[in-house]
């Protein structure tokens, strides 16, 4: 995969998780907000740690050439 395509697919994985937990905390209610399911959270940091390969390999490939 491309370091390009890589960091920006992490970058959008990492926008969807939070909107998909700002959509759960705003339909959960006050009751839920600190019972937040795994998913989003899961999501954000696949999304970050995605993003951060793909800045790491960029960096790695500049430094070799």
């Amino acid at each position: 995969m491309a370091t390009w395509l890589e960091k920006q697919i992490g970058w959008l994985l990492a926008i969807v998780a939070v909107i998909w937990a700002g959509y759960y905390l705003a339909s959960a209610g006050e009751s839920r907000i600190a019972n937040l399911r795994l998913g989003p959270l899961q999501l954000l940091l696949a999304g970050i740690l995605l993003w951060l390969h793909g800045k790491y390999r960029r960096q790695s490939l500049s430094r070799t050439q």
